[in-house]
């Protein structure tokens, strides 16, 4: 990798960069939560035709909760930042029969290990692992960069 000062770049070298201010950033995580979760911040799609997405997800309601099976991604590792609030980030165990749910339906997970995430905190979530989010203390909002 070749990091360039501005005063040497070429204009071959100088890609185009992408600012959200925060402004955009809340009614974007407004949408999200509107929408049951989540909603695209940004995506490209690379020359080989890999498309990469960045979104935004708002878990304060009992509709952007995780599906009773928990959540996971597939073909990719999930980035997540957390910009606001906090919740307890469950990973693995199993989801045999759907249980009770938090105030924001966040499943009661059978196993798995907990930890309490919080604004300015990350993570690196691996394809294929089952988490879920409860306790969750609004606005619990992140952003999710897949990386493949």
């Amino acid at each position: 990798m070749h990091c360039a000062n501005a005063a040497e770049a070429t204009p071959s070298e100088v890609g185009v960069v992408t600012v959200f201010d925060h402004t955009k950033l809340d009614a974007l995580f407004g949408t999200a939560l509107a929408k049951g979760g989540s909603a695209p911040l940004w995506d490209r799609t690379s020359p080989s035709g890999t498309t990469s997405d960045v979104s935004v997800h708002s878990r304060e309601s009992t509709k952007s909760a995780c599906p009773a099976q928990g959540c996971s991604h597939k073909n990719y590792t999930a980035v997540v930042v957390v910009t606001s609030g906090s919740a307890t980030l469950v990973v693995g165990g199993t989801a045999k029969a759907p249980v009770a749910t938090d105030k924001f339906g966040g499943m009661k997970v059978q196993g798995g290990s907990e930890r309490r995430i919080g604004q300015g905190d990350v993570f690196i979530m691996p394809p294929d692992t089952i988490h879920w989010y409860h306790d969750v203390t609004p606005p619990f909002r992140y952003i999710e960069v897949p990386v493949p």
